[in-house]
């Protein structure tokens, strides 16, 4: 009889310490996941770049919604920190969708936005500075921070659209040139771009002025074949610059 008290008491204890100890590895566990908070990890730097695209969210350093920036559609800002991760805003979104979190200033906010949404001027092959008839006019490439078409490894086999940043310097303007669409021109992108991916590359061969006009000659090289474009770049009524593509022929073998 002693016997079977002493084990029933043996066991009361063994099932007591299960569960204590489940327990309180119960709490460990729940505690470190409260206090794990992931931040955005960055570099400064101090360059600039402009804002395109809808809905653009402004996000402090926790990826908390600061305010919707979306007025600043198409307009410069600074750039002051770069991301050193690559992000999805979504799980299920593919590869090319990556992005780094840029961090933005201007007078009035700062705070971390998608680097699809940011274009910064770059040094490129293709970037032409001249001056015509006492003016300045330049045409610079830019890059965004998302998967480019290229990385460190090769070719990524991503799409993407960069705008050209144009300045007229007797204008006083610097910014991106929107597309007239036309026979010529049917794409739903809307601004003006020098292409440069794995399907094609254009080169400006001149730029002339004619009639307050500015006509580039661009050869557009593709994978199997060349194309000769003629591009008109003036400015309407509202300030703004736009480009229509005049002509688009087939190069003759």
């Amino acid at each position: 009889m002693l016997f079977i008290l002493s084990l029933i008491a043996l066991t009361a204890c063994a099932q007591k310490e299960t569960k204590s100890n489940t327990v309180n590895t119960y709490n460990v566990k729940s505690v470190t996941n409260d206090t794990t908070v992931k931040k955005v990890t960055s570099y400064k730097v101090n360059r600039k770049a402009i804002l395109i695209g809808e809905n653009i969210k402004l996000l402090d350093e926790n990826f908390k919604v600061i305010k919707d920036i979306s007025y600043l559609n198409e307009q410069f800002v600074e750039v002051i920190a770069v991301g050193t991760k690559y992000h999805k805003a979504k799980p299920t979104d593919d590869d090319c969708q990556q992005f780094k979190y840029i961090k933005i200033k201007t007078k009035e906010l700062q705070g971390y936005v998608d680097g699809r949404k940011l274009f910064e001027p770059i040094k490129n092959a293709e970037n032409k500075i001249l001056k015509i008839d006492k003016n300045e006019v330049s045409f610079i490439a830019t890059t965004y921070f998302g998967i480019g078409v290229s990385d460190d490894k090769g070719l990524t086999f991503c799409s993407m659209n960069t705008p050209v940043v144009f300045a007229d310097k007797n204008a006083k303007y610097e910014g991106i040139v929107k597309m007239v669409k036309n026979k010529n021109y049917q794409s739903n992108y809307p601004y003006f771009e020098l292409i440069t991916t794995d399907v094609a590359n254009d080169e400006i061969l001149s730029i002339a002025l004619k009639e307050d006009k500015y006509l580039l000659k661009i050869k557009r090289i593709y994978q199997e074949g060349e194309a000769n474009l003629l591009i008109s770049i003036y400015k309407e009524k509202n300030g703004t610059f736009v480009a229509e593509i005049l002509e688009n022929v087939p190069a003759q073998e």
